[in-house]
């Protein structure tokens, strides 16, 4: 890739390079390194402008995860300067790179493994995502069951509103909720349909389904998630946490899973004094939401390779599990559930509960990041948001929304955040504690046959055989460079012999019920500090994660499978499993992702030690609620989307009635 003279990235079109002279001859040389030319796949990262277009897309970001990228890039640079003899990495020549990249994955030195780790990442997206790779290993995005040739029905046309059909405005509305996910939308639904006006404020954009068909699953990523996918807790070891940001939030981009809260959990809740949370309770909470959505096990002709090698192993352990209970209707097995829906067949809530809401008369605003809540009289009397522009992010305007009662539904993550920004609620000191991640760990095996696992639904199979000991193993595969892949893997590297046998993969993801010990934290005028490290009991809980995923893969006949462990690049049949579960691994030493925030403004029977009350009523505030994930007083176990949306709903449903 050529560089012009007018400072833009070749090749495309209107984006503004954001890299320095020398963090691009950094990360050139990262991208060579990692991916020479020659081997099983015959082109080279610079063969394919990989560092270009990896500009390209950090392009579409704000400040702050640029700037995390560039310091990562400048960090593992200088790490080399440690090296005999001290020479910055870009400047050593092509072999001993290498072999400082080889020393980096296993260093002590935690900053120069998680700099690498984190680049690597980033190159394995850019290059898996270029369609002349993606032909090359097989992929070419079809689903799995072919479409109707007349197309899918037409898409939901949700009004939204945003910059610039709005600048500076003053509202009055019964409601204003905040954030538009799994708790926002159902809220807005339930309040709207009771005769409320209602108004829905969501920092991201409103998706339609043309957006996601004309881009590809790595520019969806970074279109429609927060920082671009690059959230990461800070501490041992750094966890992947990506959130969706966008009208619909995380259900926009997530797997759409929706188990139920096990009975145990709603049974720990109800017997710490939280009422009307039992199984009785709730069941018919997620009974209508099932109805409104369209929950259903994975059908079995879009339940793909990947589900059934993983039913094939647990049925032949005998161990429990089933086809994954999923918010879709129509689905053809595209594989990318994750990165948006190009059918609509995920009932999102940009589908599903916020039309609802919008034909009951609620006003949805997109682009709008609340920065206050309104207090008056010691009362939350509405909120005061930022218009963005949405091409540049900057901020155009503003918009006062003055409401009989405010609701936070922003998440686990910014929900505390807008709370401790104000130092509200902090009579118990629980605001922005207790933080449950469910953080995880992907395992890959390799096959004789081709599998071409990313055909069919990308979440498809559970096994559920330890969940009450906080281990729940979910088949789960992405489109090629975009999750459990290729990069982690040996073979990745000089020859990618690996990731030319991508058609071979298969792949599961663990879901560990973690001790809740993450802490949110608001960080300037609209970031947040996610603090968290694994504890050595929920280590030894995602080893075993990883160890029964091994098992499972050798019972469906797999040859290899690589547990992503320093020093333990693969195993090769049942009985090396033992050197996972025996191994003295550290939490430092596992790669973990989570997706699933949910504790930090818990509910609670007394306001000692929660911050709301059993039906979402802030203690300290009066007219100040929580309808999302922070409420849940500790980890569900399984995907929390369920349990989100049906105690909203009971909440929201509450509200009305004092409203009215």
């Amino acid at each position: 890739m050529e560089w012009t003279t007018d400072d833009r990235v070749s090749g495309v079109p209107g984006e503004v390079a954001v890299l320095s002279a020398y963090e691009r001859r950094v990360l050139g040389a990262l991208c060579e390194t990692l991916l020479p030319p020659g081997g099983a796949i015959a082109p080279g990262a610079a063969d394919l402008g990989t560092a270009g277009y990896i500009e390209a897309l950090l392009g579409r970001l704000e400040s702050r995860p640029r700037w995390l990228v560039r310091a990562m890039l400048a960090g593992f640079d200088l790490t080399a300067l440690l090296g005999r003899p001290p020479e910055m990495f870009h400047r050593l020549d092509a072999e001993a790179r290498h072999r400082w990249v080889e020393a980096s994955r296993t260093s002590t030195l935690r900053p120069r493994r998680e700099a690498l780790a984190g680049l690597e990442v980033l190159v394995e997206l850019a290059y898996a995502s270029d369609p002349r790779v993606a032909s090359l290993i097989g992929y070419d995005g079809a689903p799995l069951v072919p479409l109707d040739p007349a197309g899918p029905p037409p898409p939901v046309e949700l009004p939204v509103i945003g910059y610039p059909e709005v600048v500076d405005a003053r509202i009055v509305a019964d409601v204003v909720i905040v954030g538009s996910g799994a708790g926002g939308a159902v809220a807005a639904d339930t309040l709207a349909r009771a005769g409320l006006d209602v108004v829905v404020l969501e920092e991201g954009p409103a998706v339609h389904r043309s957006d996601i068909v004309d881009h590809r699953p790595a520019e969806r990523l970074f279109e429609l998630y927060r920082d671009g996918g690059l959230t990461f807790t800070l501490g041992s070891p750094v966890i992947s946490l990506p959130m969706g940001r966008a009208v619909g939030g995380t259900t926009v981009v997530n797997s759409g899973t929706c188990f139920r809260t096990p009975d145990t959990v709603l049974g720990a809740w109800e017997a710490s004094g939280i009422t009307s949370v039992g199984p009785d309770d709730m069941a018919p909470w997620f009974d209508a939401v099932d109805e409104v959505i369209g929950v259903q096990p994975v059908p079995e002709e879009v339940l793909g390779a990947n589900g059934d090698v993983v039913r094939r192993g647990a049925e032949e352990l005998g161990w429990s599990g089933g086809p994954i209970r999923r918010n879709i209707r129509g689905c053809h097995g595209h594989g990318v559930c994750a990165f948006g829906c190009p059918v609509d067949a995920k009932q999102a809530m940009h589908l599903s509960y916020l039309p609802r809401a919008a034909a009951a008369g609620a006003r949805l605003f997109s682009g709008t990041r609340v920065r206050r809540i309104r207090i008056e009289g010691g009362r939350a009397a509405g909120v005061v948001a930022d218009v963005l522009d949405p091409e540049t992010g900057r901020r155009r305007g503003g918009l006062h929304v003055s409401a009989r009662a405010t609701v936070l539904a922003a998440g686990a993550i910014f929900t505390p955040a807008l709370l401790a920004r104000q130092h509200l609620a902090r009579s118990s000191r629980q605001v922005g504690r207790n933080l449950v991640i469910h953080p995880g760990a992907g395992t890959t095996a390799r096959f004789d046959e081709p599998l071409r696992a990313w055909r069919g639904t990308m979440q498809s199979y559970y096994v559920d055989e330890k969940l009450a000991g906080g281990v729940l193993l979910e088949a789960t595969f992405p489109p090629p460079g975009l999750g459990y892949s290729a990069g982690s893997l040996p073979g990745w590297g000089r020859d990618k012999s690996l990731f030319a046998l991508y058609p071979h993969m298969a792949s599961i993801g663990s879901i560990i019920g973690d001790a809740g010990v993450g802490r949110v934290g608001a960080l300037g005028r609209s970031g947040v500090a996610i603090r968290y490290s694994l504890t050595r009991d929920d280590a030894a809980k995602v080893l075993e994660g990883i160890a029964m995923a091994a098992e499972i893969f050798f019972a469906a006949g797999a040859v290899e499978v690589y547990p992503m462990l320093p020093g333990l690049p693969s195993i090769r049949s049942v009985a090396e499993v033992r050197y996972v579960r025996e191994g003295r691994w550290r939490p430092s030493d596992l790669h973990l992702s989570a997706y699933h925030p949910m504790g930090s403004a818990r509910m609670g029977a007394s306001p000692a030690g929660s911050v709301v009350d059993p039906h979402g009523r802030v203690w300290d505030v009066p007219d100040l609620f929580v309808f999302d994930g922070s409420v849940l007083p500790s980890s569900c176990h399984v995907n929390p989307q369920i349990t989100i949306m049906a105690l909203a709903a009971r909440m929201a449903a509450r509200l009305a009635d004092s409203l009215s």
